[in-house]
């Protein structure tokens, strides 16, 4: 018989030592000594004999889920607006803290119907797009801006933004732009005091497909994480409602020189002008667009004056109402509509007109084209002229509606109404405006304080009431046909300019003193 080598040799012995253990499996075994403690009662414990069962078994506590780790990067401030085709794209701006965050992304679809509201939050996005970010002025954050391409203009927009690392905002919904009859909503002088969130809580009950602010919207007056503040406060109607926003004097505290009004093109997100060498920034100061058959241009007025770009600005505004005329004779739209943040006329001392040369000229470029509305904020009271030009009552001149009723503050008027005013009111509110073919209707919804003296007019707790309605009607043929003129040089736009100049900025320095 061969011999076994070292390795089976070993393997021998050890089956030999397991061999011997299962040979001992059936005796029982008792320790004792060296340490064996216990007494000779102690129960024996037998192999393949089961230990008695637990007279009271527990069971086992299910293991508690990890807490619920917060967002590194929540967004924050989100708002809609158009920086591109009005009826094919959509951009959101959102911010977040930090000098760096993950990715950042628009997640977005069009449903075919309406949903309920779960379904709404919880159903997962089709479609999704990078934001682009940048350094937000004033503050340690990231401005990040993503535009929604190719939408169907006939469907809703459902959209949420962030990332998965960092966190997601909620989910908000556009409904579609009607065609023939949508609503767009009007105010200025927001700020973030309690009668400024009562205007958001109002404006949310007459759903727009547009709101217009017509400048001094967070009253930050250089002080910018007050920005941050009136981004949450608005972010429900900023985020559910197309928005435009007018820079005003308040704007220019943001920044100096050629910074000036910093904070607002740093913040907002708006189309390019047609001529473009000194606004380089997303959110311009003075710009068109369109929404259906009303053509609008959102003018600085020279709130921004110490950033060089009013000559542009006049000449971008020469060219655009001179083409929107030429459009309008066409048929191919119904209503021009200037928005801006300093009215031309108003009853509060001091103030008609405060820029002679500038509103000389503005109401020039106003008749000249014919602008069917301008719509204005910066005096803290609700005012509506009749159609007028130069001041006095005229068929073929424009309606200037004044709403500096964003609840800022509540201010008294200083003189009389004047003869071309319609309908005034003092206290918060906003305009919301109905347009349909041929007819833009506006109706003012107000609360007013509770008192007019200095202690109780600042306190404004009563219900929003219709206090204001008005139509403005489509310009028939010939009134079109002689706003139909070309646009004039910039030589002969601007022969007063630095008149021009000299007033507005005499005008934007009474306008700070006056508001303190």
């Amino acid at each position: 018989m061969p011999k076994a080598t070292e390795g089976e040799a070993s393997g021998l012995i050890n089956n030999g030592r397991r061999l011997f253990l299962l040979g001992m499996a059936g005796t029982a075994v008792v320790l004792t000594g060296c340490g064996g403690g216990g007494g000779g009662d102690a129960p024996v414990a037998t192999p393949n004999q089961p230990s008695p069962p637990d007279p009271d078994p527990q069971p086992e506590p299910p293991p508690e889920p990890p807490a619920p780790q917060p967002d590194s990067h929540p967004p924050r401030g989100l708002h809609v607006s158009l920086e591109d085709s009005t009826r094919r794209t959509r951009t959101v701006t959102w911010f977040s803290d930090g000098s760096e965050a993950p990715d950042q992304r628009l997640e977005y679809d069009q449903p075919e119907a309406d949903w309920d509201a779960e379904t709404v939050q919880s159903r997962p996005f089709l479609k999704w797009v990078y934001a682009r970010s940048e350094p937000t002025f004033g503050v340690d954050a990231l401005t990040h801006r993503a535009m929604a391409p190719a939408l169907d203009p006939g469907r809703p927009f459902r959209y949420r933004v962030g990332s998965p690392e960092g966190g997601w905002s909620r989910v908000y919904w556009l409904a579609p732009i009607d065609t023939q009859r949508w609503t767009f909503t009007h105010f200025g002088d927001h700020g973030i005091s309690e009668r400024a969130k009562r205007v958001v809580d109002e404006s949310l009950q007459h759903p727009s497909d547009l709101l217009l602010l017509a400048g001094d919207l967070s009253y930050a007056n250089g002080e910018q994480p007050i920005w941050d503040q009136w981004f949450d406060l608005a972010e429900p109607l900023l985020a559910s409602t197309v928005t435009m926003a007018a820079p005003g004097n308040h704007e220019a505290k943001d920044g100096e020189g050629l910074t000036a009004g910093k904070a607002f093109k740093s913040r907002l997100t708006h189309p390019d002008p047609l001529l473009n060498n000194l606004n380089d920034n997303p959110g311009s100061t003075y710009y068109p667009f369109d929404i259906n058959r009303v053509h609008f241009f959102v003018s600085s007025a020279g709130a921004l004056i110490d950033d060089f770009s009013l000559a542009e600005e006049l000449i971008n505004l020469e060219i655009d109402l001179a083409k929107a005329a030429l459009r309008r004779l066409r048929g191919e739209i119904d209503f021009i509509v200037l928005m801006q943040h300093y009215p031309i006329w108003t009853d509060q001392l001091g103030r008609s007109p405060a820029n002679f040369a500038l509103v000389t000229l503005q109401e020039n470029i106003l008749l000249r084209y014919g602008v069917d509305l301008l719509l204005v904020g910066h005096d803290h009271v609700y005012q509506r002229s009749h159609p007028m030009a130069y001041g006095f009552r005229s068929p073929l001149g424009y309606v200037q509606v004044m709403a500096g009723t964003g609840g800022q503050s509540v201010r008294l008027f200083d003189e009389a109404p004047q003869d071309w005013s319609a309908s005034q009111f003092m206290g918060i509110g906003l305009v919301h405006y109905q347009v349909e073919p041929g007819r833009i209707t506006g109706e003012f919804w107000g609360a007013a304080p509770e008192g007019l003296d200095d202690d109780s007019r600042q306190t404004v707790t009563g219900p929003f009431q219709r206090h204001d309605r008005f139509v403005v009607e489509k310009r028939g043929f010939l009134a079109c046909r002689d706003c139909a003129l070309p646009a004039r040089t910039p030589a002969e736009l601007l022969a007063d300019y630095p008149e021009i100049v000299a007033d507005t900025r005499r005008r934007n320095h009474l306008a700070l003193e006056h508001c303190g």
